[in-house]
């Protein structure tokens, strides 16, 4: 019985995977054979041109349902015919919002020469990639379309920056520890552009549009609890006048690398502490899933308010937890639920992207800082470009 039931939990954490598999099995490629619309739930949102091939994830009785950007949208199955080509790739990262204030051209190629594939309509907020010379490439049909830069207004939203471990100087290949000069560098020109550093609290009451922020407004977070945000970070935050949020693994308090009790205590000035899990800051590199993607609701309520109680227990008073980074960026409906009811209120993941209003509070993006990054670079992550 016990290994009936063991199979039947496998089957549950495979689910997700095993979805994504069932919904690539039906890519299929398509040829449009009339110029036609595209609609999403509500409104036309697109034109595919005649003669232009797409890649379709699904379809219904009436229509093929395809991706531009982040966003499935549809166009009638009378206007296209299933090709024997093989299916285009469906999915990529668009860390850039922009909206249309006219009809916008698709491209087929970053060229002035390009031919065009199609247009998106006026008043239309999209996902795109990277800005790369003069073109956004974006995701059309299964396949990379590109936007001229001069087409496309770009929406800034609020960046959460996403720090781990800093170092003196580098000796190793992790892009994800940045050397101090350059997080100086970085926090350096903050201060001389006038950024406004955030709380947690503050940017869920603005997601949720219950506040207002500066226009020039950032989220600064480090994940796991390293003990160079004390040693490192922490003067160059504090001198600065700047606001911080340290996501803490709290089984690994105390360790030589990571934060103590005391540092927490005496660093409240800078830093807003918040969770990052107890126990649960694993990962199964067989399944590829971390243990708040296939662990029982219960087992990681327990673990998440274990976290919270062991930091507000540290800073005593009514400090009160309410934030957490996913381990990994990893994370179930199952996990969003444990969390909830253990009174977190928004949590971060590593999806590529600023934070807007209206974004769900438990699916919020950040902006990841590494060390081959350059400072133009760091710039155009915090006006989401």
């Amino acid at each position: 019985m016990k290994k009936f039931i063991l199979f039947f939990l496998l089957l549950l954490v495979a689910f997700p995977t095993f979805t994504e598999a069932t919904e690539a099995s039906t890519v299929k490629s398509i040829k449009i054979t009339e110029t036609t619309p595209v609609f999403d739930d509500y409104q036309k949102v697109a034109v595919f041109l005649k003669g232009t091939s797409h890649t379709v994830v699904n379809e219904s009785n009436l229509f093929y349902h395809t991706f531009i950007g982040n966003d499935q949208v549809k166009l009638s199955k009378k206007k296209a015919v299933i090709i024997k080509d093989p299916p285009n790739n469906w999915k990529a990262a668009h860390p850039v919002r922009a909206k249309t204030s006219k009809p916008v051209q698709i491209l087929d190629r970053p060229a002035v020469k390009a031919n065009s594939i199609g247009h998106i309509q006026p008043n239309m907020t999209i996902n795109v990639q990277r800005l790369k010379g003069n073109y956004y490439p974006v995701l059309i049909g299964g396949k990379t379309g590109y936007i001229h830069k001069n087409e496309l207004l770009i929406e800034p939203g609020i960046p959460v920056l996403m720090y781990h471990d800093l170092v003196r100087s580098k000796t190793d290949q992790n892009a994800s520890t940045l050397e101090i000069a350059k997080f100086k560098e970085q926090m350096d020109y903050l201060k001389a552009n006038n950024w406004t550093t955030l709380t947690p609290q503050q940017l869920e009451s603005w997601v949720a549009k219950k506040g207002t922020l500066p226009k020039k407004s950032v989220l600064i977070t480090f994940d796991d609890g390293y003990k160079s945000t004390i040693d490192l970070a922490y003067p160059i935050l504090k001198n600065h006048g700047f606001q911080a949020t340290s996501f803490l693994i709290t089984s690994r308090i105390d360790r030589i690398s990571t934060v103590s009790e005391q540092d927490i205590i005496q660093t409240q000035d800078v830093y807003s502490y918040q969770n990052h899990t107890h126990l649960f800051h694993m990962f199964n590199s067989f399944t590829n899933l971390s243990l708040l993607q296939y662990e029982s609701e219960l087992a990681i309520f327990e673990d998440i308010q274990t976290a919270n109680e062991t930091i507000e227990q540290i800073i005593g008073g009514d400090y009160q937890v309410m934030a957490h980074a996913y381990p990994y960026g990893k994370r179930s409906l199952a996990a969003i639920y444990a969390l909830q009811s253990a009174g977190i209120t928004s949590a971060y993941t590593i999806d590529e992207g600023n934070v807007f209003q209206g974004d769900s509070l438990f699916d919020l993006k950040r902006q990841r800082i590494h060390s081959n990054m350059n400072l133009k670079q760091f710039a155009d992550k915090l006006q989401g470009r």
